[in-house]
């Protein structure tokens, strides 16, 4: 099979030749980029030209030769990396580690670094996302609507439209990796409503807006749904006959369970979710609906699956009630599992590689059986994990596979 075969297989959930496998798909299965210069390092591979291409999350591109060492089947075809590569082009940045290894961003950003090796993200001068001296991420600090008091404040507020510019360049780009590649192609969209409004609002004011003010808080979710689907039919008339999958993107979860209750997720999240997701059933058949939900999410996953999620990542099975055995038992036919290859919180940064090889091999004979599992870790690989543990994820994966 073609790595685009091997994928589609997997979500229709049968068994394909050998497991699939992404790194880099989206902003939440790939590298941060300090661990990428050391695996690049390890594996004797040249260092110039490193792509941090999500500047918040500070992750890697994953380059081509990573990609054909280790047979990797997915690429995004992400908006930021598309516009930089055709629009904006890249400049130099050096990364927060002990050698400031140069590397390159979008050349929209504008960062500035404190003497103390602070930075900010600068938009229109003001000051959007910081990053502790000590950090390794940049946290937004900007909510447009932190003071909004009304539904009137919230009339106002419009989302922004997807430009001709981008479509056209993410059109191109689509269509040349479906007609040069045969990788499966993830298209990064988002659609959120919670992170949103979070964002939006900043996220105590929106948490308790939800309970205390639900008119605005309903008014500004309707503006969303209004906003997401309008950019969604731009997009999907744009890139939905190349893409295989949609990514979409809402933490719903912490470490010991939902960010709300299930009754209040079905009452104002979930409508919102169900016209986003059927949107594109209904508008591209042909292609899937990928949902990145971090944390514990267990009582929401029958929600997700009636509003149309075909595929959950991470599959944050450290968060309470994600164990695997019982998600795949209780989920297993009805949502494909991206992710929860390998824990990233207790055992890639911290056991020994060949722990590492074992905790992987043990969640792959659980989630493989019978399909609708793409191979990943949990979320991004951290800066500091250890290369030695990195390199025995990518080698035990790579070994499965050749074994079938």
């Amino acid at each position: 099979m073609t790595p685009r075969e091997r994928v589609l297989t997997a979500l229709k959930h049968k068994e394909p030749d050998i497991l699939p496998w992404d790194l880099g798909g989206m902003r939440s299965t790939g590298i941060m980029a300090i661990a990428y210069v050391k695996l690049r390092k390890a594996l004797g591979l040249p260092l110039n030209g490193i792509r941090v291409y999500d500047v918040g999350q500070q992750l890697a591109w994953v380059d081509e030769d990573i990609r054909r060492m280790f047979g990797i089947d997915v690429i995004a075809l992400d908006t930021e990396k598309v516009m930089a590569d055709h629009i904006w082009g890249w400049k130099p940045y050096p990364l927060p580690d002990e050698e400031r290894t140069m590397t390159l961003i979008p050349a929209n950003y504008n960062i500035e670094e404190e003497r103390d090796g602070s930075r900010y993200i600068v938009e229109g001068g003001v000051v959007t996302a910081r990053m502790p001296a000590d950090g390794f991420y940049f946290d937004g600090v900007y909510h447009p609507l932190a003071n909004v008091e009304s539904v009137k404040d919230i009339e106002k507020w419009e989302m922004g439209v997807m430009s001709e510019e981008t479509l056209t360049a993410l059109r191109k780009e689509a269509k040349y990796l479906y007609e040069n590649t045969d990788y499966a192609i993830m298209g990064s969209f988002g659609g959120n409503i919670l992170e949103s409004g979070q964002t939006l609002m900043g996220w105590e004011n929106f948490m308790s807006a939800l309970l205390s003010n639900k008119p605005l808080v309903e008014a500004l979710i309707e503006k969303m749904v209004e906003g997401h689907l309008k950019n969604l039919e731009l997009y999907l008339d744009a890139v939905g006959d190349y893409i295989q999958i949609i990514q979409m993107g809402d933490d719903l979860g912490t470490q010991n369970g939902p960010m709300l209750s299930p009754r209040l997720y079905k009452e104002l999240i979930f409508p919102a979710h169900k016209r986003i997701y059927e949107f594109v059933h209904k508008k591209a058949p042909n292609v899937y609906v990928f949902l990145h939900s971090c944390g514990g999410i267990y009582e929401l996953i029958p929600y997700l699956i009636e509003a149309g999620v075909d595929i959950l990542n991470p599959v944050q099975t450290s968060a309470r009630n994600m164990e695997p055995e019982k998600l795949k038992k209780e989920f297993g036919k009805d949502i494909v599992f991206w992710g929860g290859g390998c824990d990233t919180q207790r055992i890639l940064p911290f056991a020994s590689p060949k722990e590492v090889s074992e905790h992987i091999r043990e969640r792959i004979a659980i989630f493989a059986e019978g399909g609708g599992f793409v191979f990943c870790q949990i979320h991004n690989i951290q800066a500091n994990v250890p290369v030695e543990n990195i390199l025995a994820l990518l080698q035990t994966v790579k070994e499965v596979r050749e074994k079938g």
